[in-house]
């Protein structure tokens, strides 16, 4: 495939659909536009109806959308990555096996030409002997120059599902799930502890009640630790760590913290005595948190290696850059 002047950046998630028209010499974004039609919502309107079929169902949403960032009297290229290839979306593709090339010149795809002028090029997920991911491996692939990608280390994408991502010799060579985020919105929302704890803007007088909570989910009591946030705000409405008075919506803030302590603390605990460079990509708050806690954490502070915020969001536009550069 020869490389186009531009192509469109298509990240299809399961609860958002993302387009960009990108530059491919400079990854300057053209135009943009989003919708929330990921391949769950849209899934369920194919399953509703039995006219199409999905392939056909979900290729004229593309195209459609497409139409809103690109005339389609032009030829368009569209890179796809994301849920895009799953079972509920464009079209299904099986998962590259570990281990990976940095550049992505061996992660399946598939070139699917919808019609004379526009053309997509379905990037499929990677899979370990028991683990799976979709979207993360562009991700990595994109943010592979901004690692010591020829020695050993670890990539760490935290979010809903973290991923921590092994690499060696310019290879991705396995990875690990950890479901984090999901357990923290569960727990925060539905569980008995809901009533316990209060969602608040960081700031850094909850920086203690957060690293309280690392340093207990390092330990490996994670049921038990979970609920001493409970029984101490039952007790006095207090927490653990503050000696003084604080008003209840305050403590109940702290308790947020501190849980997110806990179950980050304990994602995190194997990596006390690695002697590998730990990479970390994340924006916000969450980049944040996860900086507090390695830094915890981690004995050799020399071992961390925090990248730009704008990198990891520009890093999936350099992964399928680099796929649609390796595509034969």
């Amino acid at each position: 495939m020869t490389l186009p002047d531009k192509f469109i950046s298509c990240d299809w998630g399961t609860s958002n659909f993302r387009l960009r028209l990108i530059k491919t010499d400079t990854l300057e974004v053209l135009n943009e536009h989003k919708t929330d039609k990921g391949v769950k919502t849209l899934f369920q309107e194919f399953k509703a109806q039995n006219r199409l079929n999905q392939d056909r169902f979900f290729s004229n949403y593309l195209t459609q959308e497409i139409e809103r960032i690109s005339p389609s009297s032009e030829k368009n290229v569209v890179v796809a990555s994301g849920m895009a290839s799953s079972s509920i979306g464009l079209k299904e593709l099986g998962y590259s096996a570990m281990p990976f090339d940095a550049k992505g010149k061996n992660l399946f795809s598939k070139h699917m030409l919808l019609n004379k002028d526009l053309s997509v090029l379905l990037v499929s997920g990677a899979k370990t002997e028991k683990d799976v991911m979709r979207g993360e491996e562009i991700q990595a692939v994109g943010l592979a120059d901004f690692l010591p990608i020829d020695q050993k280390g670890l990539l760490l994408l935290p979010g809903t599902h973290s991923k921590h991502i092994a690499y060696d010799k310019s290879s991705y060579t396995d990875f690990q799930t950890y479901m984090t985020g999901e357990m923290f919105d569960i727990i925060s929302s539905q569980s008995i502890l809901a009533s316990s704890v209060e969602k608040a803007p960081f700031k850094e007088t909850f920086k203690s009640a957060f690293l309280q909570g690392v340093k207990a989910g390092t330990k490996g009591n994670l049921s038990s630790s979970l609920f001493s946030i409970r029984a101490h705000d039952m007790m006095n409405n207090n927490f653990l760590v503050r000696a003084e008075n604080i008003s209840e919506s305050a403590a109940r803030q702290e308790n947020y913290y501190y849980l997110s302590g806990l179950l980050i603390g304990e994602e995190l605990s194997y990596l006390k005595d690695t002697n590998k460079m730990i990479s970390v990509a994340a924006n916000g708050t969450l980049g944040v948190l996860y900086k507090y806690a390695l830094e915890a954490i981690v004995v050799d502070k020399k071992q961390l290696n925090f990248l730009d915020e704008e990198l990891l969001e520009r890093a999936l536009l350099i992964g399928q850059k680099k796929v649609l550069e390796s595509y034969e």
